[in-house]
């Protein structure tokens, strides 16, 4: 841990895929995330956290999304690294789930194009601009993310070190 907590206050450029393989290699999943400051000095994540991309024709299950039990998180501000930290997600697998729920259900049953983020707790569907005909309807590709406020909840829980 030591070695990676020598990347507080570096770039990060400096988190090189060895880093990334050697976290993944003992089930963590590992995010960089970007946070910026609201003008009453709270921190706030500025991008959701892309897990990965969905495929209507078929879904990945909720087994093979959420493999990892524990997230290991590089937070930066402007690309330098502020701190480390690993969160654990099981309490919030029950929620988790539910939202996948809803939204793989909204897919097999041909309704992707009603997808709305703020039908879920911590994990979406975003929208990317891209867009394919399913079942006689445009739609937008989307990805599985978890969602801002539960970006929000993770960073509101951390103990930041300056």
């Amino acid at each position: 841990m030591d070695e990676l907590e020598s990347l507080i206050g570096k770039s990060i450029s400096e988190i090189d895929s060895e880093i990334i393989k050697s976290l993944e290699s003992i089930d963590f999943k590992v995010a960089i995330l970007e946070y910026k400051y609201k003008n009453c000095g709270q921190r706030y994540p500025i991008h959701p956290f892309k897990l990965d991309i969905i495929d209507y024709n078929n879904v990945i299950s909720f087994d093979e999304l959420i493999y990892f039990r524990k997230i290991f998180i590089f937070w930066h501000f402007q690309g330098q690294i502020t701190d480390i930290e690993v969160f654990d997600i099981t309490s919030d697998l029950d929620n988790l789930k539910a939202d996948y729920d809803l939204i793989s259900g909204k897919i097999k049953n041909g309704n992707a194009c009603n997808l709305r983020q703020g039908d879920t707790k911590f994990l979406a569907a975003k929208r990317l601009n891209e867009t394919i005909v399913l079942n006689d309807k445009s739609v937008n590709i989307r990805e599985f993310v978890l969602k801002k406020s539960y970006l929000q909840k993770i960073l509101n829980e951390i103990k930041f070190n300056y």
